[in-house]
């Protein structure tokens, strides 16, 4: 684990805070051919030697620099729109490698693939793993449902008048659902009631063009709090299910 821990951290530090904007834009702009990925990847082997500790086995962090580089040449070939799916592929690619490593290093990632296939086969961990899941796009899609009628009626209200960020309210309702689920679990009742303190303030000074009917606006905070309270209940609701089934 100490091994896995300090390599981990050479990635962090090298991958965030000591990777200039301007070495990434060149990356960007000239690929392989960038001085910066070679300055990067020479950073991230360093790094990964310093804080190894293997002073006798520098292989180990050129190994993991060079793959290092390779991962990010991958990344850089195809993430042509600079998506933030790829940033994660990008990272569990770099996780992964990390991983490997360890294990070649010490014979074990931490926690073995066996012992962690039996961990997560415990009731109470497959029950978190399994609310935690339904929580976010199972319930995303019975709220969307749920709430369709009266989405109905505000797009005949006003059409074209709705002025929200393409499945932004998707992922906000995911978040606030993961949040939740992760508060009821821990007990942590009060930090729902900021959660949805915090909302209302955000939504208090939405306006909306004149041209726009009063009745439209009210109906539209009616249908928003319909929705976010149905979103809390299902959180609320799966979470003590699995405090139950633990």
């Amino acid at each position: 684990m100490t091994e896995f821990l300090a390599l981990l951290t050479a990635h962090i530090l090298a991958d965030f805070y000591l990777q200039p904007g301007e070495w990434v834009a060149e990356k960007r702009e000239k690929g392989w051919k960038a001085g910066a990925l070679y300055a990067h990847v020479l950073t991230v082997t360093a790094l990964s030697y310093l804080l190894l500790g293997y002073w006798n086995q520098p292989q180990i962090a050129l190994g993991l620099g060079l793959v290092h580089g390779f991962i990010d040449l991958v990344k850089l070939r195809f993430d042509t729109r600079r998506t933030t799916a790829w940033f994660i592929y990008d990272q569990l690619l770099h996780l992964a490698s990390i991983i490997i490593t360890a294990w070649i290093i010490t014979g074990t990632a931490g926690i073995s693939l066996e012992k962690s296939i039996e961990h997560i086969r415990q009731p109470g961990v497959s029950a978190t793993i399994a609310g935690l899941l339904m929580c976010l796009t199972p319930v995303s899609f019975l709220v969307g449902m749920f709430t369709k009628p009266w989405r109905e009626e505000l797009e005949r209200l006003a059409p074209g008048a709705e002025d929200n960020l393409d499945n932004a309210g998707r992922w906000i309702g995911m978040s606030e659902r993961l949040l939740i689920y992760i508060f009821v679990l821990l007990g942590q009742y009060s930090a729902i009631g900021f959660l949805i303190a915090a909302k209302s303030l955000l939504r208090y000074n939405d306006k909306h063009p004149a041209d726009i009917p009063h009745s439209y606006i009210t109906k539209k905070s009616e249908y928003v709090l319909v929705g976010t309270l149905f979103s809390y209940t299902c959180a609320i609701v799966i979470a003590l299910l699995v405090i139950r089934l633990r």
